[in-house]
């Protein structure tokens, strides 16, 4: 039985000739090669100052940390409806999550996310799914954070997301847009936040009075898959985006809506999201009964770590938003699938 992942990276013999690369020059820590990646990051954001590190969930803590001198407590602005790895970069940044509710778009309810900013110490404000957050035109009271591990190479007003707000995170990780196998990255036109960073990635090179130092250094060896990646990022994005104007043209024949970016943007087709009549659980077992892997867009409403907290709008996402798969290299056998999975698990 054929089967569709739900995300599917390619790799073309050239990320296994940088991987050989690497091995041969028997420099696999951080080295020449990481800092050719941070070079190779900052054109793509128009942003002076990168720094990569290990995770996307490093990226984000070691952010906190730095726009708020490692207060205990800070607090720290979230969208419920994102990924898990959001909560635990402000738990381990020694903060408080502030939850906020998301709107049919999936993204931040512009109401609440301004009344909240004012008692906030961060904001962080998540470009989603591939799509873009409008919010990060604006100004808010207090310093803000884009998150663009799954939006990397999306644009608002064409500029680059990641370049509107105080601080730009990212993620290496295989299955994200700019993905090798592991890693992320901080940016900044401020130095000062990335130097503070970088003070807090190596411990033997640290302050033994500092607040908080951990391993957080990239390897040579994920710098080189993340650069390949870098370089067909762009190929793959308007591959995806092909098939995603596909999937328009069949789902206007049933229930089911699409979730678009917001005008005057641009998305880098990183995921395909629907919200169904149904629900979501059904259909995304209906789905995996023909073998494609549909799935929600996140497993859990984050708020739920905090009993009898109300995001009503995010728990209506939960119930009713599939995320079915949308791969850069879909073959004819896959698509035919996906056309007759499309065609029946979105019915009313």
């Amino acid at each position: 039985m054929l089967h569709i992942p739900h995300s599917r990276p390619t790799f073309s013999q050239s990320f296994q000739d940088a991987v050989q690369a690497i091995v041969v020059s028997g420099q696999l820590a951080q080295g020449e090669t990481t800092k050719t990646l941070e070079h190779d990051i900052k054109p793509l954001l128009n942003l002076n100052n990168v720094l990569a590190i290990d995770s996307g969930t490093s990226a984000l803590m070691l952010a906190i940390r730095a726009l708020t001198n490692n207060k205990i407590g800070a607090r720290i602005g979230i969208s419920t409806y994102a990924c898990a790895s959001l909560l635990f970069a402000v738990k381990a940044a020694g903060a408080t999550p502030v939850f906020m509710d998301c709107t049919v778009d999936l993204t931040l309810d512009a109401e609440q996310a301004h009344n909240t900013a004012k008692t906030l110490d961060v904001l962080v404000l998540v470009h989603p799914f591939g799509m873009v957050e409008p919010l990060v035109t604006d100004v808010f009271p207090c310093p803000v954070i884009e998150d663009i591990a799954q939006s990397a190479g999306a644009t608002l007003h064409d500029k680059p997301v990641g370049s509107f707000t105080d601080v730009c995170i990212g993620s290496h990780y295989a299955t994200k847009p700019w993905g090798g196998a592991y890693g992320g990255f901080i940016a900044s036109q401020n130095s000062g936040y990335i130097h503070t960073c970088q003070t807090m990635i190596n411990p033997d090179s640290a302050n033994l009075s500092s607040e908080y130092v951990g391993h957080h250094q990239l390897s040579n060896i994920h710098a080189a898959l993340a650069t390949q990646r870098l370089q067909s990022a762009q190929e793959d994005s308007k591959r995806r985006q092909h098939w995603a104007q596909k999937y328009d043209v069949l789902l206007a024949n049933t229930t089911a809506t699409p979730i678009q970016s917001c005008a005057d943007s641009s998305s880098n087709a990183f995921r395909y999201i629907v919200r169904c009549e149904q629900d979501a659980g059904q259909v995304i077992a209906n789905f995996r009964q023909l073998g494609i892997a549909a799935n929600r867009p996140v497993q859990q409403c984050l708020h739920h770590s905090q009993p009898n907290l109300s995001c009503p709008q995010a728990e209506q996402a939960w119930q009713s938003c599939v995320s079915i798969p949308l791969l850069a290299d879909m073959n004819d056998a896959e698509w035919a699938l996906m056309q007759q999975g499309i065609q029946t698990c979105f019915h009313s």
